[in-house]
């Protein structure tokens, strides 16, 4: 198994992304840019907690998967 950093629910949810004032990825769109947390980008997107969880559920996944 790989030796790389693990991020916790909470430092994933910390951690900051460039996004639209309205939460989404970086794009064509003409609304202004803007860094947030991931968390909060989530909540502009109306993200359930469900939805959430869900999230971290692949990434976790994902992570192992590459670090392994």
């Amino acid at each position: 198994m790989g030796q790389g950093i693990k991020m916790t629910k909470r430092e994933w949810l910390d951690r900051k992304v460039f996004v639209d004032i309205y939460g989404r990825p970086h794009n064509l769109s003409d609304a202004p840019m803007t860094y947030m947390t991931f968390e909060e980008s989530l909540k502009k997107r109306r993200a359930t907690k469900k939805d959430i969880d869900e999230l971290w559920k692949i990434e976790k996944n994902t992570k192992e998967v590459k670090d392994g």
